[in-house]
């Protein structure tokens, strides 16, 4: 049962982060159009966007190690 929870634990993380990731390069690339001169700003955002929705990815890669090693 552990390993079917840790399965499915980074596997609904990584769906909900690759659509979170896609969602915010696609907001960053409407900001840009509309207000090219803020394209440095706009560009740091992301990727400190990107830093935190990895960092769920990596929370869930950690729970789901605990839960196979909770399981053996």
């Amino acid at each position: 049962m552990g390993l079917l929870a840790a399965g499915l634990s980074i596997g609904l993380a990584a769906l909900g982060v690759s659509f979170s990731l896609a969602m915010v390069f696609q907001k960053t690339l409407d900001s840009i159009t509309r207000q090219p001169d803020m394209l440095g700003t706009f560009r740091v955002l992301m990727f400190i966007g990107f830093a935190f929705i990895e960092a769920i990815a990596l929370y869930a890669l950690v729970i789901s190690f605990q839960l196979i090693s909770v399981s053996h």
